[in-house]
């Protein structure tokens, strides 16, 4: 009897971590669309290829997320941070924005949220987000890493010339 009650919880257990877990990956999921579907609109503004999400860049995203340090991660790939935006089309806009800021015919470090998220040779992302309350309260530090990384100068800004396209 008592063996059939512990298989019995067992059970129950499962189900609702299979029930929770399902509706994390729901969710999830639902974030991947909402990245790729904003992001992607953005880059064929500027006649870039859509980008295809990559679950090892969410994972490195994601831990770098977890840090809660507003910093960049100077890792392999090209990265964005933002924090204090209720969400991820909101941060993606808003690294958008910077577009005012760019020279077309002077490229330079000024806009680098707007060039990475549009840089033509990138064709993969992965984002993780986490609440951050050393931050600001309730803020949530957005974090996108890139394959392959946009801003690299290359001789005279050739590779800015290439890779971040007049609309």
């Amino acid at each position: 009897m008592l063996h059939r009650s512990f298989t019995l919880a067992l059970v129950t257990v499962a189900v609702i971590l299979a029930t929770l877990l399902h509706t994390a990956d729901a969710a999830s999921r639902s974030s991947v669309k909402n990245i790729l579907k904003v992001t992607n609109s953005l880059r064929a503004k500027h006649h870039a290829p859509p980008l295809k999400w990559n679950n090892k860049l969410a994972t490195y995203a994601q831990n770098w997320s977890n840090r809660c340090v507003f910093e960049h991660s100077h890792g392999q790939y090209g990265e964005n941070l933002a924090y204090g935006y209720p969400n991820w089309g909101s941060v993606i806009r808003d690294w958008y924005s910077e577009v005012k800021d760019y020279d077309y015919d002077h490229p330079q470090f000024n806009a680098g949220h707007f060039t990475q998220l549009v840089w033509k040779e990138t064709s993969e992302v992965g984002c993780g987000a986490k609440v951050c309350n050393n931050l600001c309260p309730g803020c949530k530090l957005y974090t996108c890493s890139y394959k392959v990384p946009g801003n690299m100068m290359g001789d005279n800004w050739r590779y800015f010339k290439q890779n971040v396209i007049r609309p």
